[in-house]
């Protein structure tokens, strides 16, 4: 299965079907399975995951499809024709849960998509669910990067772009005049097959990340900033707690003794105002 982060080689495919043997229908089952892999790990919600479903199941349509033609000659337009229809819902569908995990406005997803489905419905023509199949696959690698950069998963934040830009080495691949050649299909199935293992391996790695394991660094989003960079802020919001007993200092003059910062070596005295705090 050409699936991209998967859908940009068949941007330079030919219009005839090149002949292809039994093995190479067989093994185009592994990119598809990684693929969806991939994309089931990567979902954050049941959203996400009935689009990664619809995307495995447009995938595995197309290689059912090889199979069959390469394997007993039987034609299934309609397999065909299925991947990129059922890419982009699945897709769309991904996108939009991924946008929602990272607190990102999910309606423009949702404009887009009916932009190609109207289009692709009036005209009967799968072209427009190939442009946005290759966007939105393209960007879910893209949403895949940042959120395993947000849960500090380094390594996989940097495999997304490589899978996309292995698969993107396909394209000029296609165009060859050899391309055909039975050898230099499975030059171009190795390629894609390690482009899906790729976003598979990163979209494992943001899946041990999100559920707190494998971290290669901790992440500080804006809710994190320590207090000490907005003391007065920090004080406002201190003042009058309910869990900060009326005995203490802080309780007295309604406003929080100053606490240390984790690089200071001694903090506050109470004795002193609340405007001129010592640091160390």
């Amino acid at each position: 299965m050409d699936v991209l982060p998967v859908a940009l080689p068949w941007a330079a495919a030919e219009p005839e079907t090149p002949a292809l043997s039994v093995a190479l229908a067989v093994e185009d089952f592994a990119p598809t399975l990684l693929a969806f892999a991939g994309f089931l790990l990567l979902a954050p919600s049941a959203l996400g995951r009935i689009g990664a479903v619809l995307m495995g199941a447009g995938g595995a349509a197309k290689s059912t499809w090889k199979l069959l033609h390469s394997a007993w000659a039987i034609e299934v337009p309609w397999l065909d024709d299925l991947l990129f229809p059922l890419l982009g819902a699945g897709g769309l569908l991904l996108a939009v849960s991924l946008h929602g995990s990272l607190g990102w406005w999910r309606w423009p997803l949702w404009a887009a998509g009916l932009g190609a489905a109207v289009p692709a419905v009036r005209a009967w023509d799968v072209q427009p669910a190939f442009l946005f199949a290759t966007v939105i696959v393209v960007w879910i690698s893209v949403l895949g990067a940042v959120r395993a950069w947000r849960h500090g998963a380094a390594l996989a934040a940097g495999l997304f772009p490589v899978s996309v830009l292995a698969v993107m080495a396909l394209v000029p691949l296609r165009g060859h005049a050899a391309s055909d050649a039975l050898a230099f299909q499975w030059v171009q199935q190795s390629i894609n097959t390690m482009a899906q293992g790729v976003f598979c391996l990163a979209a494992w790695l943001t899946y041990r990340a999100v559920r707190g394991h494998g971290k290669d660094f901790t992440h500080y989003g804006e809710d994190d900033v320590p207090r000490w960079t907005d003391r007065d802020r920090a004080d406002d919001a201190w003042a009058g707690r309910p869990d900060r007993p009326d005995d203490t200092w802080a309780g007295r003059h309604g406003r929080p003794a100053y606490e240390r910062r984790p690089d200071e070596r001694a903090t506050a005295y109470p004795s002193q105002p609340a405007g001129r705090r010592r640091r160390d």
